[in-house]
Formats: structure tokens, C-alpha cells, sequence
């Protein structure tokens, strides 16, 4: 008879979680060794990873789905010495359903900055969202220029001539309700300067940038946010409104943050075999490239992860970052433990060979209680590692990255949730830090260009 475990998940949630991943797997002791493990079907994996990876509560329909999947490995979770049947029998959640509202709304205000923004709520809609990604793409918004809460199906715009345009016909188009129709005057407006519009171009005028043909609402923000930033960085910031640095050179500090800021991409890919880590973060610093983002593929647990991984923390340190207190981490690494003290091992354990010497033991030791520690993020956070989802304490700090760096994990590919990804895809710079050019995830994405 296989042994039953004590300590088994309280909610459907983390009952989800081990069916979803391995990291998750609670095996049992006395079957360390065996093969067997707990494994959704090929046709159900789509399905389990979604749901595992909701970073919001579930809605009651994903629920039900979450419990209905769950009864139909009751009997493998069972074999491997996991009794669900009572959780399945009386389930519960990691928190109360979420209720979805179903209504269409568009409408406009000033935030607390006194930014003008466009509000656009609506439930799921492919053809919506896919309206929303041509927007971005092809009128040349810049990055940033929106943000969405997958919670309340909100999306943020900033709002300007395009959105205002584009969002108001996409608006009536599907039947949107307008909260505030004072929207639609300012559409009428935008529609009459249409036909005269030209493409916004700059130029450098002794030491500053200047800007031509620009609309009021950039020539606006760029008065409030950078009219008053060194040269440098006002031409690194060029790239996120679609306007072209040709002809425009300014001095630069370091190799790196020269050809970041004079390069109009926005994924750019810094070949490790040219640039050593040391430069890479001098660059950043130059750009202000911080609060910076940095997802992480997969698990820390080799020995070359955990060196590659202290060496960019003792990077960051020797150039003035408190790792302790302004690195946050947005999810838990498995604390590392020999497999001779296999009486310890449990779900949340990673098992180390005894061969394996003692200083990547430590090493990997400290990265676990800094993840486990370091959670909190403010505005003098400078670096958030991320996997597979968005934390809730980076959504509810409400800061604005400037960056990604991929290149903890191999640095070829950065997986996670649609919105994680969707996060990435919108930084004013995503930046590749390996050996090989990498691709990105979506086909309809401009090629990662080689710095």
C-alpha cells in the first residue's frame, strides 16, 4: 500500500499547481527514485498551465473547469500517495471567485499626475485585442504607451492623437458605451488634422533635442518628462515614439550605452562573446535604464546558473546597487538540500548530489533565503527577477520599468504568461544578453537586432 502523505494541498489551486508542474510535484520520500509522477495529458497541459498561471483569482467558471480537470486524475495523484478526494469532495480556493463584468465602456480622464489618459474595459474579445496589437504596431505608438490589468479587464492608454482616433472607431465599431462623449469631440478634432499630419522628426540643437512636427500632447510630455535629461538619454528615448535618430550623435561614457541609445529598435541583442557583464550594466547605468526587469528561464539550480547568477548580483553591488534592499524577487527558489539528508526533502526542496561542493551548495543556499526574503518592490527599487508571471507586489507598486535584460536562464528566451510576455513585448527596451542571436515570441515582431 503506498504511503499516504500528511502534508497535502489545502486548495484546488495548489492541487493545480502539482498536477501543472513538476517544480511542484510533492514526492513522496519513500518513493525517491521512482519514475512516477503526476502528469496532465497532452490534450489537458494547454488548459492546466493557464490556470496554474493566473496571476489574478479565478472566476467561477475556471474553477469548476480547475476541479473537473483535477477529478479526472484523482486516481494518479492517489498512486503516487496523494489522497485529493477529500479537497475534491469539498473544495476550496486560494481566495473568492472574481466576477467578471460584461459591459463595453470607453471613457477619458486626467490622473493623479495630471496625464491625459483613454479607459477602454471589455471582457475577453480576440478580435478587440488583436485591434489593440495592430494599434501598437503599425501607428507607431511608443512603448509604454498603455498598460492592462488582467483583474478588471482594463486597459490604460495614454491618450494622444492616434488613440484617441483609432480607439474611438474600434469604440463604435463594437459598440462601446462612452462614459465621458466629450471623446467624441476630440475625435472630430483629430479627424480634421488627419489629412495634414506629418511624421514627427528631431534634430540636435547645440546639446539638446528638439523635436518637429510633433503633436502637442508629445511635445508635452516630452517638455515634462525629458527636455531636461542629458543628451544621451533624450536619444535613447527617440526609439519610443517612432522617430528616427539618423543624423542625430551625441557623446557617450561606455561602447554599449552609445549604441543602445543611436539604434532605433527596441529588442536588441548585446553578444556575450563581445561585451563582458561589467559593461553591460555601466551601459544601463548610463541610460537610467532602472527599475530594470529580469525574467528568468526556468529553474537556478546548476552550477553554472548559480555562478552566472552571483556574478551579475556581484555586478550590480561593485557599481552601487544594494542587492538586499533594491533587487526583488517575484517568485521562490527551492531551497537546496543533499540528498543524503533525504529525511528533510519536500515539495519546496531541490535535491543536491553529495559530490556537489560545498561553496555551490552555499552559493545557492543564499539566492533561495534572498527570494524567499526580498519581495518587496518601491520607487528605489533597480532590478525585479521574474518567472513565468507578474508580481502582484510589482502591480500594486505601480512603478514604470524602463527595461528588460534576458539572459539569466540562457538569455535566448523569456517564457511566462501571456501577460508577462505582453509586459516585455511593451518596454521601451528589451535587451538579449548571450552567445546566439535570439528570436522573439510572437512571428509578427520586428527581427532582435545585433548591437
Amino acid at each position: 500500500m503506498t504511503e499516504m502523505h500528511t502534508d497535502l494541498p489545502k486548495t484546488i489551486n495548489e492541487a493545480l499547481k502539482i498536477l501543472a508542474y513538476n517544480d511542484y510535484f510533492w514526492v513522496n520520500p519513500a518513493m525517491v527514485g521512482n519514475t512516477a509522477s503526476i502528469k496532465p495529458h497532452r490534450k489537458d497541459k494547454e488548459t492546466v498551465q493557464s490556470l496554474a498561471e493566473s496571476q489574478y483569482a479565478w472566476t467561477e467558471k475556471q474553477g469548476k473547469l480547475a476541479l473537473v480537470i483535477l477529478k479526472r486524475y484523482l486516481t494518479k495523484f492517489q498512486a503516487n500517495g496523494m489522497d485529493i478526494k477529500p479537497l475534491l469532495d469539498n473544495p476550496k480556493y486560494d481566495s473568492d471567485f472574481r466576477v467578471i463584468s460584461f459591459e463595453k465602456s470607453i471613457e477619458k480622464y486626467i490622473d493623479e499626475d495630471g496625464v491625459s489618459k483613454i479607459e477602454v474595459r471589455f471582457p475577453y474579445h480576440k478580435k478587440i485585442i488583436s485591434l489593440i496589437r495592430i494599434l501598437k504596431d503599425r501607428r507607431s505608438l511608443p512603448a509604454g504607451y498603455y498598460t492592462y490589468d488582467g483583474e478588471s479587464k482594463k486597459w490604460t492608454f495614454l491618450q494622444t492623437d492616434v488613440t484617441t482616433y483609432y480607439l474611438t472607431l474600434i469604440a463604435v465599431r463594437y459598440d462601446f458605451k462612452f462614459i465621458d462623449e466629450t471623446l467624441l469631440d476630440d475625435y472630430d478634432e483629430v479627424k480634421k488634422e488627419v489629412i495634414g499630419h506629418r511624421q514627427p522628426t528631431a534634430t540636435l540643437v547645440g546639446d539638446q533635442v528638439v523635436l518637429h512636427d510633433a503633436p502637442d500632447s508629445l511635445n508635452e510630455y516630452w517638455s515634462n518628462n525629458l527636455k531636461d535629461s542629458k543628451p544621451l538619454i533624450q536619444v535613447d528615448a527617440l526609439k519610443n515614439f517612432n522617430i528616427k535618430t539618423n543624423g542625430i550623435h551625441v557623446p557617450a561614457e561606455t561602447t554599449l550605452g552609445y549604441k543602445i541609445a543611436h539604434n532605433n529598435n527596441h529588442m536588441l541583442w548585446i553578444d556575450k562573446n563581445s561585451y563582458t557583464k561589467n559593461e553591460v550594466i555601466k551601459g544601463l547605468l548610463e541610460l537610467n535604464s532602472f527599475p530594470l526587469l529580469m525574467p528568468i528561464s526556468g529553474d537556478v539550480n546548476t552550477e553554472e546558473e548559480v555562478k552566472e547568477f552571483w556574478e551579475w548580483l556581484n555586478g550590480f553591488e561593485a557599481h552601487g546597487i544594494d542587492i538586499l534592499h533594491q533587487c526583488s524577487w517575484g517568485f521562490d527558489l527551492k531551497e537546496p538540500i543533499y540528498r543524503k539528508d533525504i529525511d528533510r526533502y519536500n515539495e519546496r526542496t531541490y535535491l543536491i548530489d553529495s559530490h556537489k561542493p560545498q561553496e555551490f551548495f552555499e552559493n545557492l543556499y543564499e539566492l533561495h533565503q534572498m527570494s524567499k526574503q526580498f519581495k518587496y518592490i518601491n520607487e528605489d527599487t533597480k532590478i525585479i527577477f521574474v518567472r513565468n508571471r507578474i508580481p502582484r507586489a510589482m502591480i500594486k507598486s505601480k512603478i514604470k520599468i524602463k527595461a528588460s535584460l534576458v539572459t539569466l536562464g540562457g538569455g535566448y528566451y523569456a517564457s511566462g504568461t501571456d501577460n508577462l510576455k505582453r509586459l516585455l513585448e511593451n518596454l521601451p527596451k528589451k535587451l538579449y544578453y548571450n552567445n546566439h542571436q535570439p528570436s522573439s515570441w510572437d512571428w509578427h515582431d520586428r527581427i532582435i537586432v545585433k548591437l
